[in-house]
């Protein structure tokens, strides 16, 4: 039989050593507390989220769920379910959230998109400016 605490407390380290190794927060750490004390978090970390981790067979998600944002409300913090399953790769996780969390990270990949013009199009654009000089001198 698989002892459960210490395959959460696996479950958890794994989760932050991806959290280093993917260069998201250097700083991420294993919770020793696991949620008993003033960080609720499984995983304490700067990016100001409650990371709520289960490595499990199956998982009412609902109230994983609830638990991870009920830790959020009292830390001040964003809530997020770590999923990973029995049978996963080791580097995959699930990540639940929800809608409203969802939104915003959406809105702020939008923001972050700066168009770079191409080579060519920054020459065609420069040619054009030049053209449009040349003809407003012509009319004045």
């Amino acid at each position: 039989m698989i002892n459960v605490k210490k395959k959460g407390n696996k479950g958890e380290n794994d989760f932050y050593k991806w959290l280093r190794q993917e260069g998201i927060d250097r700083g991420a750490m294993r919770n020793p507390s696991s949620g008993s004390g003033i960080v609720k978090s499984d995983v304490v970390n700067a990016l100001g989220i409650n990371f709520e981790v289960k490595t499990v067979k199956k998982l009412n998600l609902l109230k994983a769920y609830n638990q991870s944002d009920r830790d959020a409300l009292a830390s001040h913090t964003t809530p997020y379910l770590a999923i990973h399953f029995d049978g996963m790769s080791d580097d995959v996780w699930l990540m639940v959230m929800d809608n409203w969390t969802w939104k915003d990270l959406w809105l702020k990949s939008r923001e972050d998109k700066v168009i770079q013009p191409s080579r060519e199009l920054r020459w065609a654009l420069e040619k054009l400016k030049t053209a449009i000089t040349q003809v407003l001198h012509l009319i004045k």
